[in-house]
Protein backbone atom coordinates (compact mmCIF):
# COMPACT_ATOMS: atom_id res chain seq x y z
CA UNK A 1 0.00 0.00 0.00
CA UNK A 2 1.48 3.39 -0.98
CA UNK A 3 2.06 6.12 1.57
CA UNK A 4 -0.81 8.64 1.92
CA UNK A 5 -0.72 11.70 -0.34
CA UNK A 6 -2.66 14.91 -0.48
CA UNK A 7 -5.24 15.34 -3.25
CA UNK A 8 -2.98 17.77 -5.08
CA UNK A 9 -0.15 15.23 -5.12
CA UNK A 10 -2.52 12.52 -6.33
CA UNK A 11 -3.57 14.79 -9.21
CA UNK A 12 0.03 15.62 -10.09
CA UNK A 13 1.01 11.95 -9.91
CA UNK A 14 -1.86 10.98 -12.20
CA UNK A 15 -0.94 13.72 -14.66
CA UNK A 16 2.67 12.61 -14.63
CA UNK A 17 1.61 9.00 -15.23
CA UNK A 18 -0.58 10.06 -18.14
CA UNK A 19 2.20 12.18 -19.57
CA UNK A 20 4.82 9.47 -19.17
CA UNK A 21 2.66 6.97 -21.08
CA UNK A 22 2.69 9.29 -24.09
CA UNK A 23 5.66 10.14 -26.26
CA UNK A 24 7.81 13.20 -25.36
CA UNK A 25 6.01 15.51 -27.80
CA UNK A 26 2.60 14.24 -26.75
CA UNK A 27 3.46 14.75 -23.07
CA UNK A 28 4.42 18.37 -23.70
CA UNK A 29 1.20 18.91 -25.64
CA UNK A 30 -0.79 17.37 -22.77
CA UNK A 31 0.72 19.79 -20.23
CA UNK A 32 0.23 22.75 -22.57
CA UNK A 33 -3.43 21.81 -23.09
CA UNK A 34 -3.98 21.38 -19.35
CA UNK A 35 -2.04 24.36 -18.07
CA UNK A 36 -1.50 26.59 -21.11
CA UNK A 37 1.52 28.84 -21.42
CA UNK A 38 2.81 30.21 -18.15
CA UNK A 39 1.18 33.59 -17.63
CA UNK A 40 1.71 34.07 -13.93
CA UNK A 41 4.50 36.40 -12.91
CA UNK A 42 5.38 36.92 -9.25
CA UNK A 43 4.89 40.38 -7.85
CA UNK A 44 8.00 42.17 -6.69
CA UNK A 45 8.41 42.01 -2.91
CA UNK A 46 10.64 44.37 -0.96
CA UNK A 47 13.42 42.58 0.92
CA UNK A 48 12.62 41.76 4.53
CA UNK A 49 15.31 44.15 5.75
CA UNK A 50 13.51 47.07 4.01
CA UNK A 51 10.39 46.53 6.13
CA UNK A 52 10.06 48.06 9.58
CA UNK A 53 10.79 45.51 12.34
CA UNK A 54 7.12 45.33 13.32
CA UNK A 55 6.16 44.22 9.79
CA UNK A 56 8.91 41.65 9.15
CA UNK A 57 7.47 38.19 8.73
CA UNK A 58 3.96 39.52 8.11
CA UNK A 59 2.06 40.28 4.95
CA UNK A 60 -0.08 43.16 3.87
CA UNK A 61 -3.83 42.73 4.40
CA UNK A 62 -5.32 40.57 1.64
CA UNK A 63 -1.96 39.11 0.58
CA UNK A 64 -0.93 35.54 1.21
CA UNK A 65 2.35 34.79 2.90
CA UNK A 66 4.95 33.40 0.55
CA UNK A 67 7.17 30.69 1.97
CA UNK A 68 10.47 30.11 0.28
CA UNK A 69 11.85 26.61 0.62
CA UNK A 70 15.44 26.33 1.70
CA UNK A 71 17.98 25.14 -0.83
CA UNK A 72 17.66 21.36 -1.12
CA UNK A 73 20.56 19.33 0.20
CA UNK A 74 23.21 18.20 -2.29
CA UNK A 75 22.01 14.59 -1.97
CA UNK A 76 18.41 15.40 -3.02
CA UNK A 77 18.67 13.44 -6.28
CA UNK A 78 20.07 10.36 -4.55
CA UNK A 79 17.36 10.49 -1.87
CA UNK A 80 14.66 10.74 -4.53
CA UNK A 81 16.09 7.72 -6.32
CA UNK A 82 16.30 5.81 -3.05
CA UNK A 83 12.61 6.59 -2.39
CA UNK A 84 11.76 5.24 -5.87
CA UNK A 85 13.71 2.06 -5.18
CA UNK A 86 11.94 1.56 -1.84
CA UNK A 87 8.56 2.02 -3.55
CA UNK A 88 9.43 -0.56 -6.21
CA UNK A 89 10.65 -3.05 -3.60
CA UNK A 90 7.54 -2.46 -1.49
CA UNK A 91 5.44 -3.69 -4.40
CA UNK A 92 7.71 -6.28 -6.03
CA UNK A 93 9.05 -8.20 -3.03
CA UNK A 94 5.65 -9.47 -1.79
CA UNK A 95 4.60 -10.12 -5.39
CA UNK A 96 7.55 -12.52 -5.70
CA UNK A 97 6.77 -14.25 -2.40
CA UNK A 98 9.08 -12.45 0.02
CA UNK A 99 7.73 -12.05 3.53
CA UNK A 100 9.46 -8.70 4.02
CA UNK A 101 7.12 -6.54 1.95
CA UNK A 102 6.13 -4.27 4.83
CA UNK A 103 9.81 -3.69 5.55
CA UNK A 104 10.30 -1.37 2.58
CA UNK A 105 7.47 0.96 3.53
CA UNK A 106 8.91 1.03 7.04
CA UNK A 107 12.35 1.83 5.61
CA UNK A 108 10.80 4.77 3.76
CA UNK A 109 9.11 6.02 6.92
CA UNK A 110 12.38 5.67 8.83
CA UNK A 111 14.19 7.58 6.09
CA UNK A 112 11.69 10.45 6.30
CA UNK A 113 11.84 10.50 10.10
CA UNK A 114 15.64 10.53 10.08
CA UNK A 115 15.83 13.21 7.38
CA UNK A 116 13.05 15.41 8.85
CA UNK A 117 12.64 17.27 5.55
CA UNK A 118 10.48 20.37 5.17
CA UNK A 119 6.92 19.58 4.03
CA UNK A 120 7.57 20.20 0.33
CA UNK A 121 10.61 17.89 0.28
CA UNK A 122 8.74 15.31 2.32
CA UNK A 123 5.90 15.36 -0.20
CA UNK A 124 8.37 14.95 -3.08
CA UNK A 125 9.99 11.96 -1.37
CA UNK A 126 6.60 10.34 -0.78
CA UNK A 127 5.60 11.07 -4.38
CA UNK A 128 8.77 9.33 -5.62
CA UNK A 129 7.97 6.29 -3.48
CA UNK A 130 4.36 6.18 -4.65
CA UNK A 131 5.17 6.82 -8.31
CA UNK A 132 7.47 3.81 -8.38
CA UNK A 133 5.03 1.62 -6.44
CA UNK A 134 2.16 2.46 -8.79
CA UNK A 135 4.30 2.03 -11.91
CA UNK A 136 5.14 -1.55 -10.92
CA UNK A 137 1.60 -2.19 -9.74
CA UNK A 138 0.40 -1.37 -13.25
CA UNK A 139 3.18 -3.38 -14.91
CA UNK A 140 3.26 -6.62 -12.94
CA UNK A 141 0.41 -8.84 -11.76
CA UNK A 142 2.61 -11.85 -11.00
CA UNK A 143 6.25 -12.54 -10.32
CA UNK A 144 8.08 -12.85 -13.61
CA UNK A 145 11.78 -13.32 -14.33
CA UNK A 146 11.91 -9.60 -15.20
CA UNK A 147 10.36 -8.70 -11.82
CA UNK A 148 12.87 -10.92 -10.00
CA UNK A 149 15.72 -9.29 -11.94
CA UNK A 150 14.37 -5.81 -11.08
CA UNK A 151 14.33 -6.80 -7.39
CA UNK A 152 17.96 -7.93 -7.48
CA UNK A 153 19.03 -4.77 -9.29
CA UNK A 154 17.08 -2.50 -6.93
CA UNK A 155 18.54 -4.22 -3.87
CA UNK A 156 22.03 -3.69 -5.28
CA UNK A 157 21.38 -0.08 -6.33
CA UNK A 158 19.64 0.78 -3.06
CA UNK A 159 22.51 -0.62 -1.02
CA UNK A 160 25.05 1.25 -3.13
CA UNK A 161 23.09 4.52 -2.89
CA UNK A 162 22.71 4.19 0.88
CA UNK A 163 26.44 3.63 1.31
CA UNK A 164 27.32 6.51 -1.04
CA UNK A 165 24.98 8.95 0.74
CA UNK A 166 26.31 7.95 4.16
CA UNK A 167 29.95 8.07 3.03
CA UNK A 168 29.76 11.25 1.01
CA UNK A 169 27.37 13.30 3.14
CA UNK A 170 27.31 11.58 6.56
CA UNK A 171 28.75 13.09 9.71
Amino acid sequence: MPLPMSRALVAVTLLAALASSAGPGEAQDLFRRLFGPQRWQPEAQPPAQALPPAQRGTTAPGRAAVKVEAVPPPYETEMSRLAEILGALHYLRPLCGAADGVRWRGEMQDLIEAEQPPPARRDRMIASFNRSYVAYEHSYRSCTPAAALAIRRYLDEGGRLSREIATKYGN
